[in-house]
């Protein structure tokens, strides 16, 4: 179900995010029957998961304007869930690639160990990459007259 989610959250499409799960368990399949080990299955999940979104939205090459949402304030009106989730997906797909799913995956509960595992990116720049991305994604928020929190 986490793989999922990642999935969702980051190609913004169910039946797209199955498709891409299905994808990974099967790979994982293959592998695994092949003879070969996966040490760190967690972070390999999450890592198949990510390169299947990267190839899906590179495959679409679309990504949501963030203009279509119009300019709305929260004290004006009333976000529903619904609306949130779409907010979030449009300031996600401003993101490049290696940004989304730091933060699709941190989103999910990742450490910072599991994160640089999962990513490929060195555990001493997860920090600061994390932070970077997270401020952006705040600017994002912020333009549209939105708070993180």
């Amino acid at each position: 179900m986490t793989m999922f989610r990642v999935a969702k959250k980051m190609v913004g499409n169910c039946d797209d995010a199955s498709d891409i799960v299905q994808e990974v368990f099967i790979y994982l399949f293959d592998k695994l029957s092949g003879g070969s080990l996966v040490h760190h299955p967690k972070s390999w999940l999450y890592r198949a998961t990510a390169n299947k979104c990267y190839d899906t939205l590179r495959r679409r090459n679309r990504f949501q304007n963030l203009d279509s949402l119009g300019d709305r304030k929260t004290d004006d009106h009333i976000i529903d869930n619904q609306d949130m989730k779409a907010i979030i997906n449009v300031a996600l797909s401003k993101l490049n690639p290696q940004e989304k799913v730091l933060a699709v995956l941190y989103s999910e509960g990742l450490s910072y160990k599991e994160l640089a595992e999962a990513t490929g990116i060195k555990f001493t720049s997860i920090g600061t990459m994390l932070s970077r991305t997270l401020k952006r994604l705040e600017k994002e928020f912020k333009n549209k007259q939105y708070e993180l929190y």
